[in-house]
């Protein structure tokens, strides 16, 4: 394994460096040499050629008897140790003759790739830090420490490393390549948009760089410039399903409705076994409360996919948001008559059988919801204030109100939960606290109103209790509950 390792660096320094500096040794041409230590040492080198670097080992160790200060010698002998998987004695003999010749560039770099080898990589990365400065216009060197950079986490010197090898030679756009990977995973999206801009002007038919932008732009909630390079990419793969897919969901969550509408359509009558068309176009119709459209949509689509739960779980949520709670119930059964384990659909379900009144069945599937997912922070909340409305097992309910919070602390559904708690327990003063902080993540919550309004009437502060009161009916005036309130 060592000898494959060492003949490849080898090979790649012969074919891509140029020569390396003349050594002080070869420059040195008064110097003498000892014939017994050549001798040897050409034997060595014999040896050597043919593979037997154990034999190999024991002539330079005689040359070295005839002539201690040779850093060829040493550079000779650590070859032979290394090619033997010796690696701690070849290194010791590198360092040894580094120490009579720093300028011995090309055994630098040997140790430096068998520290690499041994895992050393902080040693590894000084060595090849020495060789750059001597050799600041070798890009191999600058793409080796890039890649020990990465091995040491440190991904901020190697998109740097990579950025100046691309500056130094704009030829090397696989260097940039490496500085946009980087940027991408590390989440300077900035930066990766801009490497990834200046390859698609170099490469302007490489649809990777137009896929990755198109993704930083969605990140960055750029969806013009998103549906814009999609666009470009039609251009150059028209024939690509999956880039028209993604180029129909792109137009859903734009502006043009009636574009995407149209495009979606297209899509579904020409690939009707395909499902993104299909969610695309329920999404949108979802976001522009199109219910009759969507569920003649999701009637189709459950034709078309019975096996999929997504469409019965969409259309259960257009019944549950308009208080059809029945029919909310019955897809949600089907969904997961198709997939069991779904949480999505077992928690919607938990939460339409608590609407119709139906404990028994909503406190059942909550209890199961927790049993298979203890850390489930939505089952928790919503168990807990299912039983907070009714009054029951409060102390239960504060129990697991309390997990949801360790789970997600900032949710301000939760938040409320623990403070109507406290409301139903009477202690109105750390209920108000609670609720405050969710009207501060949550301000226009019609329920959180209501309840910080209750909260300030049992406070004593009828004012400021109307306040909350009227704030909540402007989003919800169908509740006459608000309106007995404030009338009182």
């Amino acid at each position: 394994m060592f000898l494959g390792v060492f003949v490849f660096l080898f090979m790649r320094n012969c074919s891509t460096r140029p020569p390396l500096e003349v050594t002080s040794e070869q420059a040195d041409t008064s110097r003498t040499y000892n014939s017994m230590a050549i001798q040897y040492f050409m034997s060595g080198e014999d040896y050597a050629m043919q593979g037997n670097h154990a034999r190999a080992v024991l002539e330079y160790q005689d040359a070295l008897l005839y002539d201690s200060t040779s850093a060829t010698i040493y550079g000779a002998m650590a070859k032979a140790y290394i090619n033997l998987g010796k690696l701690e004695r070849g290194i010791s003999a590198l360092k040894k003759a580094l120490t009579i010749d720093p300028k011995e560039y090309e055994l630098r770099e040997i140790l430096a790739q068998v520290y690499y080898l041994k895992g050393q990589n902080q040693k590894a990365e000084a060595e090849y830090i020495r060789l750059i400065k001597a050799n600041p216009d070798d890009p191999e060197l600058h793409y080796q420490l890039a890649a020990i950079y990465l091995k040491n986490k440190k991904l901020n010197e190697a998109i740097n490393e990579y950025e100046s090898i691309y500056k130094k030679d704009n030829s090397e756009t696989k260097a940039l390549e490496k500085a946009a990977e980087i940027s991408l995973i590390t989440q300077q999206l900035n930066r990766a948009a801009s490497y990834y801009d200046t390859l698609r002007k170099i490469y302007p038919n490489n649809p990777d760089y137009y896929r990755y932008r198109a993704e930083i732009a969605l990140a960055n909630s750029d969806i013009p410039l998103a549906t814009a390079l999609y666009d470009s990419l039609l251009n150059l793969q028209p024939e690509d399903i999956e880039i028209r897919e993604r180029y129909g969901d792109l137009l859903a969550r734009g502006d043009s409705a009636g574009k995407a509408v149209d495009y979606l359509k297209t899509l579904i009558k020409e690939y009707p076994a395909r499902q993104s068309a299909y969610i695309s176009l329920v999404m949108l119709y979802s976001r522009n409360d199109q219910i009759d459209s969507l569920l003649i949509l999701t009637d189709k689509a459950m034709q078309s996919f019975p096996d999929q739960a997504y469409f019965p779980i969409m259309r259960a949520n257009i019944f549950s948001n308009h208080q059809k709670y029945a029919e909310a119930a019955e897809n949600l059964i089907k969904a997961l008559k198709i997939d069991p384990e779904n949480n999505q659909a077992r928690i919607l379900l938990a939460n339409a059988w608590e609407a119709q009144k139906k404990h028994t069945l909503s406190d059942s599937l909550y209890e199961a919801i927790i049993a298979d997912n203890p850390d489930e922070a939505i089952a928790l909340n919503n168990y807990a204030y299912s039983l907070a409305l009714r009054g029951e097992r409060l102390s239960e309910a504060m129990t697991m109100v309390d997990k949801a919070l360790s789970i997600d602390p900032k949710n301000p559904s939760y938040i409320d939960t623990k403070g109507w708690i406290l409301y139903l327990r009477g202690n109105y003063k750390n209920a108000r606290k609670y609720i405050e902080q969710a009207l501060d993540l949550n301000e226009n919550n019609a329920e959180v109103l209501e309840h910080m309004g209750d909260v300030l009437q049992k406070l004593n502060k009828t004012k400021e209790a109307q306040k909350y009161y009227r704030q909540a009916l402007e989003i919800n005036p169908d509740n006459e509950s608000l309106r007995q309130k404030i009338s009182e």
